[in-house]
């Protein structure tokens, strides 16, 4: 039984295995460089600062309407296509039915996406290299993605136009990593969907396709404190689609299966397994379908 106080002394051994301060989850500077139109929609171009200076480069897209809008954080993918980033959400990748920005805002939703380290104007220093710069001084590459993601939501919870009880996360890939991660540690997310990465770790290792996972994704001493239903049972009884596709050896069966079954017991235990929704794929692999792009309207649709 997951109790109160038990999920906040999980979300605490998070941040300590992430190597990261909640407090400091904030950024030290937001500058508004540009607005242009996006298909009938505004499109804002951001620049955030950490405390070390660091810019970070974002986009806010509405509808043109002046009022409060249900948001999305976009969590951008990896793919191995370190150029893309934050672009993802305007034009899309080919793993996608199409890019994000136009459906989100056709449904009346607002968007958020952060450029990742080592992605799109942030290519340098490389993944490898800030991997290693990172673990030598004690930190982590997946702990610094996280941190700024949810520096992202303290942004969304700042403006005017977002509606504070209604910011979703969502992603594919490494994204969908992310945003079960960012959902789990951090309660303002009110729900949560992530598309082709949900597997147990400890299952992938046994058969060799977690090689196929970066390095963005080493977490010393992950496992033996969690697993990856774990870490999502952490956003119950909040509502939380998966998408997997079972050809896709990231979530492959087996793997998928076992972390299946325990995210279930977790909601079950909770009285909340009509809050989790599962869209399985037999035979499709590391891509979204339009099976999942259904359910994902259906869910942000669901007033629950």
């Amino acid at each position: 039984m997951f109790s109160k106080v038990r999920e906040n002394s999980q979300r605490v051994k998070l941040f300590k295995l992430l190597k990261i301060n909640k407090k400091e989850c904030k950024f030290f500077q937001t500058k508004l460089v540009s607005k242009r139109k996006f298909k009938n929609n505004l499109l804002e171009n951001w620049e955030f600062k950490t405390r070390n200076n660091e810019k970070i480069p974002a986009y806010f897209i509405k509808p043109k309407e002046k009022k409060k809008y249900p948001t999305i954080i976009y969590c951008h993918a990896h793919g191995g296509n370190y150029s893309l980033g934050r672009d993802e959400l305007i034009k899309g990748r080919k793993s996608l039915i199409s890019d994000y920005a136009s459906l989100l805002c056709s449904i009346g939703y607002a968007v958020l996406c952060l450029e990742m380290p080592c992605f799109g104007e942030r290519q340098t220093p490389n993944e490898s290299s800030l991997t290693k710069s990172l673990n030598w001084y004690g930190k982590t590459l997946y702990g610094k993605m996280i941190s700024e993601l949810i520096s992202g939501i303290d942004f969304l919870t700042k403006r005017k136009d977002v509606k504070k009880s209604n910011i979703i996360s969502l992603g594919f890939s490494m994204g969908a990593t992310h945003s079960y991660w960012l959902a789990a540690l951090d309660k303002r997310i009110s729900k949560c969907i992530h598309i082709c990465s949900f597997a147990d770790l400890a299952s992938l290792i046994r058969n060799g396709n977690h090689n196929l996972h970066s390095y963005y994704m080493t977490v010393p001493n992950l496992l033996s404190e969690f697993s990856t239903a774990k870490i999502a049972g952490l956003i119950a009884p909040r509502p939380q689609l998966v998408c997997v596709g079972l050809k896709d050896k990231l979530t492959d069966k087996k793997s998928f299966t076992i972390s299946k079954r325990e995210l279930i017991d977790i909601y079950r235990s909770l009285g909340s397994k009509k809050n989790l929704k599962f869209i399985i794929e037999n035979n499709s692999g590391h891509k979204e379908t339009p099976k999942m792009r259904e359910a994902i309207l259906s869910f942000l649709n669901d007033k629950n």
